[in-house]
Order: C-alpha cells, then structure tokens, then sequence
C-alpha cells in the first residue's frame, strides 16, 4: 500500500509539472505551428500521461488524453494544421487534465463529478474525423516520421551525451543509442564527418520535401549554413576497451549527467530555515556577549583570541543561511510561464490582439513569496489586457500597431526584486481618476484637489474603485486590485505606478528577495523596541521641537522640498509618556510607495539583520505589527507592519498630539506640593526626622520600609526624588539603587543616600549603583533641606 502511495505521489508531482509544461508550449506551437520538435515533445507529453494513467487505473483521465493524443498524433504527420480554433478545444482539454489531477490528488481517483470530458471528447474527434487524407499520403507521412525517427538516431553522438535523457529510452532504444556511441568512438573523425554531411544532407532534401508539401510546393528560402564545430578528440582509454567494456563506460556515463538534482520535500527545507533562524539568533546573542565583555576586560590578551571566534562563527554563519536561502529560491518564470495562456484566453474573449513580452524569469525569488505573488500578478495582466490595451480598430485610428503589447519583466535591485508590468495602451488619465473616486465617495473635491498625480493613479488600489464602463466576466466590479495592494503589502512589498494617458501605464512592485530574515532598524519608543523592516526606511533626521508645523490642525514636517505627515509612534500604539522629553526629537521617515511619512521615536538602537517568528494564533493580525524577533541581549521586540501602520497613523484622531504632548511634558511645576518625595527607611525615627525636614519645604511625601516596598510604591506613583537609607531588610538601599536605574525612565530620578556608612568605599559604591548625593548620618535639618531643595530645582 505504501509503494502504490508512493508511485501515486511521484505520479502527481511529474505529471503537474509535465502540464504546466505543456501548456507553454501549446502556447508558443500557436505561435508557431510548422515546430515539428515542439508538436513531437507536447505529444510525447500527452503520450507519457496517458500511459502512466492507465498503469494507475486512471480511466478518465486515460480516456481523455487517448483523444488529445489523436490530434496531436495527427498534426505532427502533418495532417491537420493547428488553428485558433483547435488550440482551443486542446486547451480546453488540458484544463479538463488539470481538473482531474487535482482531484486525484485530494481524493485517490479520477472519478470527478465536476469534470465532464464527453463534450470536450467530442470536439476532439470531430477534429481527428473532419480532415480526410489520402492512404498514400498517410503512408508517405508515416514513412517520413519513422525516417526522422532514424535521423534522430544518427544525430546522437559523443558530443551531444549530456543531451540524452536515459528515462525516455525503452531498453531496445537504449541498446541501439549504445551501439552509436561505441561506432562513434571507434570510428576515425574524418569518416565520421563525412557521415554526418551525409546525414545532413539527407535530412535537408527530407525537410524541403515536407515544407513543399505543407506550403503547397511554394518555394522557400533555404536558412543559412552554420559552421560546424571541430569534434572534440576521441577518448582513447575507452577506444582501447572492449564493446562490452565501452558500452558499460558509455551507459555509466548518461545515468551521472542526469543524477546531478534530487527532490527535497519542502517541509524539509523549512525546518532547515528555521534551524538557521536559530543559529542566527544565536550568533546576535554571542556578539552581544562579546560586546559586553570586551568592555570590561578591555586590553585582556584573551579577547583577541575570543574575537577570531566570534567572527568565525559570524562568517559561517552567514555563509550557511546564504546557502539554506538559496535552496529555497526559485525561479520566478514558474509563476510568468503561466500568464502568456491567460493573455492568449482574454484577448480572445474580448477581441484583442495582444502579444505579451517576458524578460527576466530566470530571477530568483523565495518559494513563500513565489507562492503569494501568484494571484496579485493574474489582476494586474487581466487589468492592462482589459483596461490597458485598446481594441484594433480603436488602436489603427490611433496610429498605433494594431497588435497591442504587455512587459512582463523581473530583476533585482538591492535586496529587492522588482516586478514590472508594462502596456502601450491607453495609459490614465488622473483627472479622470480623480472624478470617478469623488462619485464613488472615496475621496472628497477637497481631498482631490490636493492630490498629485501618482497619488491619482494609486485610487485604482481602492476598494470599490474601477475604471469599466460596464460589468464583464474580465472586471468592472472594483474588486481585485485592493486585494493585490494589501497581499503585496502583507509582503513588505511596494506598488509604484507611472501612467501616460493614451501612451502606456507601468506598474512596478518591489518585493523583498526572502520573508524569513531581513535587515532592520531597531528603535525605542518609551521603553518599548521595535523593528523597523529596513527596506521601507527612507532615511532618519534628528529635529528640534520648532522643526514642526501645524498644517489643518495636523503636525507635518518640512524636510528639503517635502512636508511630510508626523506622528508619534507612542500616539498610534498608545504607549504611555513616561520619559522626560530630550532636547532633540528623532524622525524616520518611513516610505510604501509613494507615500512617506515621519514616525518620531526616543531613541535609535541600530541596525541588525533579525529572524521573523510569528505572534501565533492569539496575536494574529495585531494592528501595526507584522511578528517578533528575539535579539541578542535576549529582548523579544516587535516587527513593524509599515503598511498597516502607515493606517493607524491617518486614523489618529487628535493629530496635534505630537506637539501638545511635549509642550505638556515640559510644562513646569508651580507650586512645591506639586513635588513627591519618597522616604525609605526602615527605622521610623529615621522616617520622623526626614519627614519633619521635608515638610517645612512644603513638598508632598511618600514612605517605605524598605527597597521592595519602594519599588512598588514607585511603579505606582510620579517621583521626583527619592531619600534612601543603605542598611534595609529584604533589599538594601543599593540593590535599590540599581533596581531602579534598570529603568529608562527613571534614568534622571535623584537618589540621595542618606546613611550612617561614611567610608570611601561606601561613597564609591554609591556612585557606581547610580546615587546622586550621599549624606552621612547624623546631618543638620538645613543641610537634607537644601540638598532635596538642589536636585528638585526649588527656588529659595
């Protein structure tokens, strides 16, 4: 049972491939229909199918192909000229071969309600049935085929052994391929030149014959003569061999040129990547750990040594996730190959000419991404086949090829891939644009008025927007291109689009080359990190409070010629303001396409190359976070979704709050009650005397009996300065100390040590846990007065 599911699996995964094959070259034998080599493969194609079908008990499916093959069988001994209209009922079939393997492969057999073939079996006999030949040409064209079989044979040489494919070959196939091979060898080059004149020679006049018979005896223009390459010098090891002894090397030597790949199950593949998601995420945490080292034994011998480690481990490392990534790359063309039959199906029903250009499908991109940019693409070429590209007539009143073309390219820049989808078309008009979103209500006049040009073109992104004139089976519902806009975007990708009315429109879509690790800025909001994905970073500016300007009650920033939007990124994830306000502001700017926009956060950390992991099921879909990381000093921090971000940003209702915050962050206190103070002391006279002290200056007073219960207290209230004797139970007043300069916020709270330890060592121990003043016991009430009076700033 396990080798009949096995057979099955092996059964799918070719015979997906072998179709998706097909279908290309049914595409490019419309194109060209006399590509004899062509209609041979696509037959050997539906031939194989069938075969392996019917081994499997696969009786539709069989039955299917048994008809399809008639045709193809048909058109290759030339007796049936493939036209628009029987490519159609081929394509036809193929999608029925689709539809069947889909269902074999969810439910083990063929036997699809859904799938009828009767009707599609019938328009491929009515085919086979509508052209009558005569015996004698049947024959003659039988006999024409089994010569080029021959030829095929006689071209097989030492030369060309890379090109045999071993599986293709029966075993009598095989023996006689050997056969040639050993003659081969043992022949002397210069009577093997001779034979090949000879074959060629015979095959040309073969060749003329056949194009005269399919062109009507109409004379056609001979193709020019290539020179022929010099043989390479005949291995004489195996000259000096027996046959036996040669055929052996020979047959060795075909099996190797096709073992050179094997199937990996992708589930493998992943779990690699996430083992070197790890490694990374380790290699962060050592050079982290050697950061800190490094700056305490500064100088030490050993850390010369530690630092060949590190770096050897770090380039390693890099070189090993390069590797897994490259595994995981494939090329895009497995996703481009599939649009010149959707161009061919949509032109067709809507009675345009249209020739679609691909460049650049060798580019590699991840196999997550290759699985996700699929559906985006089909809108985008159905769009510029249906709104793009004009209708013949319309197109020649124009002045313009009556044949309308589509570019379909990739290539990369960077860390990026672009995609670019191009027409001759009828191009945008923003006006037009701008129009039709104002009726539909997803813009207002004054929103309109204010828009430039390629914000115009991106309201085709809008849910509910579309350009059609009336609803068809291809568009006109305005559903489609909002779904390509937030897929790209789940993607980290970019949309940009250029349009020039009655020229063409371009669209490009910038996507990042893999989605498991990527380079980012980390930066702090509040006590809060986040991870910016580094590829929508624009640049970072360091401003000053006046930099700002309020435009219609929003904050905006004017950098160079641009006034871009600014928003606090503690306003649009409500984080809490509990640091006090640096003189400088720090800005980036952050771009989707062509939309920019300025994100204020309190510090910048730096850049560092971060894995992706997801939050789960429970977190999933948090507004304005993409995932997490874990970085090297072991923080979890959050991966910034700039898109959904850049939302929450125009959703903020109070957009002036950048600048009140601040103003009322830096607002002074009026009065000394407005002031707290904390007392920590576990002896209650200690307390008393302070206390006593401290309310002649009139400011408001808190009291704890020792570190634990101040820290709580702490985290409770606003305090402006803290008195802290040393000797405490349960936590002492330097473990105290540190504690609470772990905290960024309270980075600048003034901590007085106020205690009987006077030694210098004492002191120092203060100075190093982060104290401010250390005042020894006994002291003058006068003296606590004005040192709390100094660190809060009182007057008087």
């Amino acid at each position: 049972m396990d080798d009949m599911m096995e057979l099955l699996e092996d059964f799918l995964v070719e015979a997906f491939e072998m179709i998706e094959e097909m279908d290309q070259d049914l595409i490019e034998l419309e194109n060209n229909p006399d590509d004899l080599d062509l209609l041979n493969k696509i037959f050997r194609v539906a031939h194989t199918i069938k075969g392996s079908g019917s081994f499997l008990n696969f009786d539709k499916l069989t039955h299917l192909t048994h008809h399809m093959e008639a045709v193809l069988d048909k058109a290759r001994k030339g007796e049936l000229r493939i036209t628009p209209e029987i490519m159609d009922v081929i394509l036809e079939s193929v999608d029925a071969m689709k539809a069947i393997l889909e269902y074999i492969r969810d439910h083990g057999d063929d036997s699809s309600p859904d799938v009828e073939i009767e009707s599609i079996v019938k328009k491929l006999d009515a085919i086979v049935s509508g052209e009558t030949i005569s015996n004698d040409e049947s024959d003659e064209n039988n006999q024409t085929n089994e010569e080029k079989g021959d030829s095929k044979l006689e071209n097989i040489s030492i030369e060309n052994i890379d090109d045999i494919d071993v599986s293709e070959l029966s075993p009598e196939e095989l023996d006689a391929v050997l056969e040639k091979l050993v003659e081969d060898i043992n022949t002397p080059p210069e009577e093997n030149e001779e034979k090949e004149e000879s074959a060629e020679k015979a095959q040309e006049e073969q060749k003329n014959q056949q194009e005269n018979k399919e062109e009507n005896k109409e004379e056609e223009k001979k193709p020019p003569v290539e020179k022929k390459e010099s043989k390479p010098a005949v291995n004489n090891e195996n000259k000096n061999l027996t046959k036996e002894e040669q055929k052996k090397e020979i047959k060795k030597q075909l099996v190797s040129t096709k073992e050179q790949t094997i199937r990996v199950d992708v589930k493998r593949l992943d779990q690699l990547m996430n083992l070197i998601g790890e490694l990374v995420l380790a290699k962060n945490r050592l050079i982290k750990i050697y950061n800190d080292v490094e700056e305490r034994y500064e100088g030490e011998k050993f850390l010369e040594e530690l630092n060949q480690v590190v770096s050897s481990i770090s380039i390693v490392t890099t070189d090993l996730q390069i590797a897994v990534m490259k595994t995981r790359m494939l090329p895009i063309g497995k996703v481009f190959n599939k649009f010149p039959r959707l161009v061919r199906d949509l032109s067709r029903e809507l009675g345009k000419k249209v020739r679609l250009i691909i460049e650049g499908e060798e580019t590699e991109l991840d196999k997550s991404i290759i699985e996700e940019i699929g559906d985006p693409l089909v809108h985008m070429i159905r769009n510029a086949v249906d709104h793009g590209i004009e209708p013949p007539e319309e197109r020649v009143k124009k002045g313009k090829p009556e044949e309308g073309t589509i570019w379909l390219k990739a290539y990369n820049e960077g860390n990026m891939i672009v995609i670019e989808i191009k027409d001759d078309g009828k191009g945008m008009d923003p006006e037009i644009l701008k129009k039709k979103a104002i009726e539909k209500g997803i813009i207002t006049p004054q929103e309109a008025e204010n828009m430039s040009d390629k914000e115009a073109f991106m309201l085709i992104f809008k849910p509910g927007f579309s350009t059609a004139e009336k609803v068809t089976n291809v568009s006109g519902r305005g559903v489609g291109m909002d779904v390509v806009k937030t897929n790209i975007e789940q993607l980290n990708g970019i949309i940009e689009i250029d349009s020039v009315p009655g020229k063409g429109t371009t669209i490009k879509l910038k996507i990042p080359l893999t989605l498991a690790i990527i380079q980012a800025l980390l930066v702090a909001s509040q006590e809060d990190l986040f991870a910016v994905p580094l590829s929508n970073v624009i640049e970072t500016v360091r401003i000053v409070e006046e930099d700002i300007y309020t435009i219609e009650g929003k904050s905006v920033l004017k950098l160079r010629d641009e006034v871009l939007p600014l928003v606090n990124m503690a306003d649009i994830f409500e984080i809490e303001k509990i640091l006090e306000p640096e003189k400088y502001l720090y800005v980036v700017i952050l771009g989707l396409g062509a939309t920019k926009i300025g994100l204020i956060v309190d510090r910048f950390i730096g850049q560092e190359e971060i894995v992706i992991k997801s939050l789960g099921e429970f977190l999933k879909g948090l507004p304005g976070i993409a995932g997490a990381t874990i970085r090297g000093d072991g923080r979890v921090t959050l991966i910034v979704d700039v898109a959904s971000l850049m939302k929450l940003a125009k959703e903020t209702h109070n957009k002036k709050i950048v600048t009140e915050s601040l103003k009322e962050a830096k607002k002074k206190k009026e009065k000394p009650s407005d002031y707290v103070v904390m007392i920590v002391d576990d002896s209650a006279m200690d307390r008393k005397i302070m206390r006593q002290a401290l309310e002649e200056l009139g400011v408001t007073i808190k009291e704890a009996k020792d570190g634990i219960e101040a820290l709580n207290m702490l985290k409770q209230n606003d305090v402006d300065a803290m008195l802290i004797d040393i000797e405490m139970p349960r936590m002492d007043g330097y473990t105290l100390a540190q504690e609470i300069r772990k905290y960024n916020k309270y980075r600048k709270l003034p901590l007085i040590a106020v205690t009987s330890r006077a030694t210098k060592a004492d002191r120092v121990r203060g100075v190093e846990v982060g104290m401010n003043e250390y005042i020894t016991k006994p002291y003058t009430k006068e003296y606590l007065q004005n040192v709390v009076k100094r660190n809060l700033k009182l007057e008087g």
